[in-house]
């Protein structure tokens, strides 16, 4: 499912890229951003990102990952 979100006045596109449904007991979500896949873990902080990926900072991370569990509901 393609998403978008405005962060720092720059617009994303992103797409869900998970096979199997997503609930509140979902930790890890596999996103595909600027035609690279990465994967969103839940923490106690929040979202944060397993690979350290160019053009794309810890905010951004957290603000995708605050936008999935709005349009999940989670």
């Amino acid at each position: 499912m393609p998403l978008r979100i405005t962060f720092n006045d720059v617009d994303y596109n992103f797409k869900v890229a998970n096979t199997e449904p997503i609930t509140k007991a979902t930790t890890k979500i596999p996103i595909l951003i600027n035609g690279e896949t990465i994967e969103l873990i839940k923490d106690t902080k929040g979202w944060i990102s397993n690979s350290a990926t160019s053009g794309i900072n810890s905010d951004l991370i957290q603000a995708i990952g605050r936008a999935i569990e709005l349009r999940f509901r989670l």
